[in-house]
């Protein structure tokens, strides 16, 4: 689903990274080129002797505590830097007061200064300039790969937050600009995640003492995969008894369709024909499934343009009467860019609580669901990825964005 976007976000942090990795400094350009590398030579070498004595205890240690807060990575790093940066200055200070090459304070400023030089023609301060050029790249590769246009505008914002001012050293331009990317795609789709499982079991039982099935209905647009989607649902959580309501009462063949997946699966079907109240039809599938012990249902709904003023006023009828535990969007990842106003617009009329997306076996650019997730701020809670009942993933923020980005 992500290789498109995934292959421009790396080119473009690749391009970035060596154009900044390459360019000079101003404190390298008093120097001659040959003069410059034979001082790093010469630092290099005497730093592989020092960092033979720092503990390897402590370099473990270290190591952990940055495992262990993976979304304080970049943070953490910058701290170790800094300490390393003043035990490799204690150490040239001491190396020299005991090799008797410095007696006074004055001598020890000038080596402390001797070390900054090297520090700042090994280091980089990223500046607004170099960050705005990275975003440029970026937002490229992004909005070519169907991430709306509000979505790339808040991964950018918070790049410059995170980069400008930023001290990266020269090989790893493109490592800290990665891990800011990271946090910023993270922060876009790592929204509260919804278990239906759990919702299933921990239904509470109303006053009347009966048990009451979760209800969860389908909605979006014309062909996106709603009935098909339904019947993934009822195909992994068919130890509940699920039943499944014909709600979309419109579209042609539509119960038929419904009446073919409850055979296949052995679940219950309640249906009534077409043109009735779709409302009326989810209703009585809920006391149905009360009935019979079910513990939910899964209703589906027709297929209606989130245009259709008529059709919207509709769905929020259905949604009024039957009051869903959970009201899931399907969408179609191939609408690219639409998936933003879809996904809005549906979410003003009748209140969306997660998503689904389908067809992304088929959709290699990815920014679909960069952009429904942030138009909605709910989760993804499936990838539909064929015709199968088993094909219906699991979205994992942290999975898709390591994806992307590794």
């Amino acid at each position: 689903m992500f290789g498109g976007l995934k292959k421009k976000l790396q080119e473009a942090v690749k391009k970035v990274s060596e154009s900044i990795a390459k360019e000079p400094t101003p404190e390298a350009s008093k120097h001659t080129e040959s003069e410059v590398i034979k001082k790093i030579e010469r630092e290099l070498e005497k730093e592989e002797k020092k960092e033979e004595m720092i503990s390897p205890s402590q370099v473990e240690k270290e190591v952990k505590e940055i495992i262990q807060e993976e979304e304080k990575i970049y943070d953490r790093e910058q701290e170790v830097e800094k300490k390393i940066d003043k035990i490799k200055e204690r150490e040239i200070e001491e190396e020299l007061i005991e090799d008797n090459k410095i007696k006074t304070k004055s001598d020890i400023k000038e080596e402390k200064k001797r070390f900054g030089f090297f520090k700042k023609i090994t280091e980089k301060k990223l500046t607004e300039e170099d960050v705005n050029n990275i975003l440029k790249e970026l937002e490229m590769a992004m909005m070519e790969n169907d991430v709306a246009v509000e979505v790339v505008e808040k991964i950018s914002s918070s790049l410059k937050k995170e980069l400008v001012g930023a001290s990266v050293k020269r090989g790893d331009v493109e490592k800290i600009i990665t891990e800011a990317l990271r946090k910023a795609m993270f922060s876009v789709l790592g929204t509260e995640h919804i278990d239906i499982e759990k919702l299933i079991e921990s239904k509470p039982t109303p006053a009347s003492g009966s048990p009451e099935p979760l209800l969860v209905m389908m909605l979006g647009f014309n062909g996106v995969g709603k009935t098909t989607t339904l019947a993934k649902l009822a195909h992994k959580y068919k130890k509940y008894s699920p039943v499944l309501a014909a709600g979309d009462t419109f579209r042609a063949a539509s119960i038929e369709q419904l009446e073919e997946h409850s055979r296949r699966l052995d679940v219950k079907i309640v249906k009534s024909k077409y043109g009735a109240d779709s409302a009326a039809v989810i209703f009585d599938a809920k006391k149905h499934a009360a009935a019979i012990g079910s513990k939910v249902v899964f209703a589906d709904t027709a297929g209606r343009s989130h245009t259709n003023v008529n059709l919207m006023d509709e769905l929020r009828k259905v949604v009024r009467v039957n009051k869903p535990d959970l009201k899931v969007l399907v969408l179609d990842s191939l609408a690219g860019n639409d998936i933003y106003e879809q996904a809005r617009l549906f979410d003003e009329a009748v209140g969306v609580d997660a998503i689904i997306l389908t067809k992304s076996d088929v959709y290699d650019r990815g920014g679909a669901a960069l952009s429904a997730a942030y138009a909605l701020k709910k989760p993804i809670l499936f990838l539909g990825t064929g015709q199968e009942y088993t094909d219906l993933i699991e979205f994992s923020p942290q999975v898709i964005v390591k994806n992307l980005l590794e």
